[in-house]
């Protein structure tokens, strides 16, 4: 399933949380999740109406005092939690994001960041809840609208700060947004890190059928909320539709200084990375006529620091160059061929109004080791007429 954030009027860890409650995913098992490991709190939901129609509200409640918690602090207790490490890595990516941001806006190394507003029990319970929610509803991507900008200034525990706070400042970089005349505050950092991290793409609009829709309402009086489709992707649209553009990131080292080894290790790495689109290595000659070569990795901008961070880890380069880049894909949508040797899994798309079918690269090569065949052979046999 697909699931579209309409994030126009604003966005926040509680509207992202009463948005999915609203969309039927049941609180209940997540309560039981934070007591088994120690998070002795409760979950309350209830509907209510607003301008845009009926939606939920969610809180969180406690009744002991809590404790200024550091990152590492709350990523130990993601990492307690009864849930699959899908839902943990994307908790654990939300709460650095969220850290990152922090430490930049207050010029301290993440480590020494004390989640004041941030770092009480009802983020925690954002961040876990949104990946641990769209998990539970079986969203395989998330698709955000354009992000709304807005100005004025907030009272926190640092003093009056401008708006965007600082922490949101730091991660709507690279994303799109639109000018409004709003002068509170539309985006919290809880929501901003949760849209940074969990956001696959941005899009004006969503596509495909729709199965259900969610509004998210939060403590502050906005009167449209953070509204959620949930839709079956790719079937609103045609087979073949017309070429599109969106926005990628290209981050692009250049390395002479690693082995074969690391260097074969590092491309894997990065290509098995679900935020990445694409690897790509040029070799070459760089200075002082050592034999190295050009490392290109693609991504979408809400990734991009992350991927950052991961060429960072694997190739330990000194230096990244990063871009946002505006790309035409063409419309495609899955498939299958019957061959030979069964069904298999492909892509189906359209070009110059002649449709094409092409068998995916993971399907041939299970198929040729079950036939114990080449993979070209299986290919140059495969009927290419879509079924």
């Amino acid at each position: 399933m697909l699931l579209y954030l309409d994030c126009r009027s604003g966005v926040s860890g509680d509207m992202t949380l009463a948005a999915l409650a609203h969309l039927g995913l049941d609180l209940a098992p997540l309560q039981n999740l934070l007591r088994e490991a120690g998070i002795d709190c409760a979950l309350r939901s209830w509907t209510e109406s607003r301008a845009a129609g009926p939606g939920c509200r969610v809180e969180v409640a406690w009744e002991n005092s809590q404790p200024l918690r550091h990152p590492s602090d709350i990523e130990a207790l993601f990492r307690m939690l009864a849930v699959g490490d899908a839902v943990r890595n994307r908790a654990v990516a939300t709460l650095r994001a969220l850290a990152a941001a922090e430490a930049h806006a207050h010029g301290i190394p993440v480590e020494e960041v004390h989640f004041h507003e941030v770092g009480a029990i009802d983020t925690l319970v954002d961040i876990l809840g949104a990946a641990w929610g769209m998990a539970r509803l079986g969203v395989t991507e998330v698709v955000a609208s354009p992000l709304p900008w807005f100005s004025g200034t907030v009272h926190c525990a640092h003093g009056l700060l401008p708006l965007p706070a600082p922490a949101t400042a730091f991660l709507l970089r690279g994303k799109p947004v639109f000018a409004t005349e709003a002068t509170t505050e539309l985006i919290t950092p809880t929501g901003a890190a949760i849209v940074h991290s969990l956001a696959d793409r941005f899009a004006d609009a969503p596509s495909g059928v729709i199965r259900g829709l969610g509004t998210g309402y939060g403590s502050r009086p906005s009167p449209s909320g953070l509204r959620a489709w949930l839709l079956e992707p790719g079937s609103g649209e045609p087979h073949g539709a017309a070429a599109g553009t969106e926005t990628v990131a290209v981050l692009e080292t250049h390395l002479d200084h690693l082995t074969g080894e690391e260097l074969g290790a590092a491309l894997e790495a990065l290509a098995a990375l679900p935020e990445v689109l694409d690897v790509l290595w040029l070799p070459g000659v760089t200075k002082k006529n050592r034999p190295g070569g050009a490392l290109r990795v693609l991504c979408l901008p809400p990734h991009l620091e992350s991927v950052g961070d991961a060429v960072f880890r694997h190739t330990h380069t000194l230096g990244i160059r990063r871009q946002v880049m505006e790309r035409v894909v063409l419309a495609r949508e899955g498939a299958s061929l019957d061959t030979p040797y069964g069904r298999l899994a492909a892509k189906g798309y359209s070009l110059e109004n002649r449709p094409y079918i092409r068998p995916e690269s993971d399907a041939l090569r299970a198929a040729a080791a079950a036939e114990g065949v080449g993979v070209p052979g299986l290919r140059f046999a495969v009927n290419t007429q879509p079924r």
